[in-house]
């Protein structure tokens, strides 16, 4: 690997993420939106017809993969951090519900649609639980962008996120046919009791004794420490390691220390780590798949379907379990939109598993793109629109 190419890389995406962030700020767009864009026309490009064919492109470049990685850590991590707690419990039947009927109409109309299309049962489960997935880094960001992160809207998302995340592994189990459901949902368990129970009870000590030392930024150190060490938790057991960095900052939120180190921890995420994230996931949007047939029409089913079937499961746990109003419930079902990471992540496990066909791989790979690009695209407008 040339590291001189990965430097020239990240400095490059850095100016140009923060770049078209500017623009799409300019244009009234939430600014996230820019660095997307950016990793489109990055990944989608030689690099101004300079690149050397034997170079890495952009979402070949594991380095980059990894900084992505770490930076929606750090983006979960924040999330966790600006959560109020108190508003978290207020709103948490209506994220346990949201996440349970955003997970089963996606699956159900999922496996219906591709079932009357011709695809095995196996691949109609698969193509349903790919549909079940939101994307926490992306919902989270936007939230954050317009500011609404620490209402009941913004709580009730990122929590029914991420159950939503766990219902789609116990989903991926049951239709790939691997792993043990028993077993998963046992770490599931032990993961909850180390970083909520113990976390909670013992974060205040952790933090005493990391106060104790006289070297500068040791406290800072020890909060990124936490973060890594749940994330590696999460990781090992579920291969994503964002839950764990989200329980991090959310048993942090509740102490002095998390919420006076928030600042320099956004300065770390946001100057840096962060914007590779989104520059990386809009990379890895192949815009060849467009070119495709047969995944287009795929895609349809993945873009209708999946869309609507989640924003009718958000806001009726909104509407049912909340009472909310038909605007907050709206707003709460538009922040299921977007689909990035664990949508390609499922698709992966379910072809590595063999359970799609040789034939239609390919088809499935396209369309999952093209869904997953869809719903990046729209979602920044759309939830400007209704947070309006």
């Amino acid at each position: 690997m040339d590291i001189s190419w990965v430097l020239f890389t990240v400095g490059v995406c850095l100016i140009f993420g923060k770049i078209g962030n500017e623009i799409m700020w300019r244009f009234g767009f939430p600014s996230v939106f820019g660095e997307i864009l950016i990793g489109i026309i990055f990944g989608n490009l030689l690099f101004f017809g300079i690149v050397d064919p034997t170079h890495l492109t952009l979402h070949e470049n594991d380095i980059f993969d990894f900084l992505s990685t770490v930076g929606i850590m750090f983006l979960l991590f924040i999330s966790g951090l600006e959560i109020d707690i108190h508003r978290l419990k207020k709103t948490e039947n209506i994220s346990i519900v949201a996440a349970v009927l955003g997970a089963v109409f996606p699956l159900i109309f999922g496996y219906i649609s591709l079932s009357y299309f011709g695809y095995t049962a196996k691949e109609s489960i698969v193509g349903g639980v790919i549909l079940t997935a939101t994307s926490i880094g992306i919902t989270a960001r936007l939230l954050m962008d317009l500011k609404v992160l620490k209402t009941d809207v913004g709580a009730a998302a990122i929590s029914a996120s991420i159950l939503d995340d766990f219902l789609g592994l116990i989903l991926l189990i049951l239709a790939v046919g691997s792993g043990s459901l028993l077993g998963l949902i046992s770490e599931i368990t032990v993961f909850f009791i180390i970083t909520g129970y113990f976390g909670w009870k013992l974060i205040k000590k952790y933090l005493i004794f990391a106060e104790k030392f006289h070297i500068e930024k040791t406290v800072l150190s020890f909060t990124i420490a936490l973060m890594f060490l749940f994330s590696f938790l999460s990781e090992s057991w579920f291969e994503v390691a964002i839950e764990g960095a989200f329980m991090a900052g959310l048993i942090l939120s509740k102490t002095s220390e998390g919420k006076s180190l928030a600042k320099e921890i956004k300065s770390i995420g946001n100057s840096f780590l962060i914007p590779l994230f989104f520059i990386y996931t809009g990379a890895r949007l192949n815009l060849t798949a467009f070119l495709n047939h047969e995944a287009l029409i795929l895609a349809t089913i993945f873009i209708i379907v999946g869309v609507l079937s989640k924003f009718i499961g958000w806001g009726l746990g909104a509407t049912l379990i909340g009472k909310w109003s038909l605007k907050k419930s709206i707003q709460l079902a538009s922040a299921s939109v977007p689909r990035a990471e664990i949508a390609l992540i499922n698709l992966m496990i379910a072809v590595s598993a063999g359970v799609i066909l040789e034939e239609n791989i390919s088809k499935f790979i396209a369309a999952t793109l093209i869904f997953v690009t869809f719903s990046i695209v729209i979602t920044p407008p759309l939830l400007k629109k209704v947070f309006e």
